[in-house]
């Protein structure tokens, strides 16, 4: 596989060119465009077809969760931005963002990482992003995680979910459910084919909306 292509989205100009020499020193990273807004976002992402769409969330003439909406059927979407609003975060894992990192929240050196991880189609969110879920007040915790009936998951997986979810690695969820490696990796296959996803960035989405009283995250 060639390098991941990156389309730079930001209203900010010196946002967008310190972003686009950051990506370009990485053999790994081909960024092939740049846009102000989140229309021309749209625009160009229909025409250049990105592994993925690096994109702000507040910007004029159209915002990033907008555009968002549109572009995660053409190219993965991570949002990078200011904004840690949670009601924000998870308005654009709704729209199709498989990805959410605050500026300030994350070292410069693991941007190139991030974009692909998402292009695999795995969750990326820094620290700050999944602070704000979890703070949210309909935010609840693993531990009380009840059965996902609305999902098809029994309360095991329900549990691995919400730890996917915040982030954990395999061996981490291991771990924590004082499981062995391979049987948490067969529990996140079994859920996989219950949701009817293919990545983890897909089924922490539908975790995030499929909650009962707009519950959406878990800590």
């Amino acid at each position: 596989m060639g390098p991941v292509t990156v389309l730079v989205v930001d209203d900010n100009a010196v946002v967008r060119s310190g972003l686009r020499a950051l990506l370009e020193a990485s053999p790994e990273i081909h960024v092939v465009g740049e846009a102000w807004d989140g229309q021309g976002a749209v625009d160009l992402a229909r025409v250049l077809i990105p592994d993925v769409v690096l994109l702000d969330v507040r910007m004029p003439r159209r915002d990033g969760l907008s555009a968002a909406r549109e572009i995660a059927s053409i190219s993965r979407v991570l949002m990078m931005t200011f904004t840690d609003d949670h009601q924000v975060i998870r308005d654009a894992i709704d729209a199709g963002a498989g990805g959410y990192l605050v500026h300030g929240a994350f070292a410069a050196e693991d941007l190139v990482t991030s974009i692909q991880a998402v292009a695999r189609g795995s969750g990326v969110f820094s620290t700050e992003a999944l602070l704000a879920l979890r703070s949210a007040p309909e935010a609840v915790t693993a531990v009380s995680m009840p059965a996902s009936p609305e999902l098809g998951l029994s309360e095991r997986q329900s549990e691995i979910l919400a730890l996917i979810a915040d982030g954990l690695s395999n061996g981490e969820i291991a771990t924590h459910c004082f499981l062995s490696e391979k049987t948490v990796k067969n529990h996140i296959n079994r859920i996989f084919t219950a949701l009817g996803v293919r990545t983890r960035s897909e089924a922490i989405a539908l975790w995030f909306r499929s909650s009962p009283g707009g519950r959406e995250r878990v800590q």
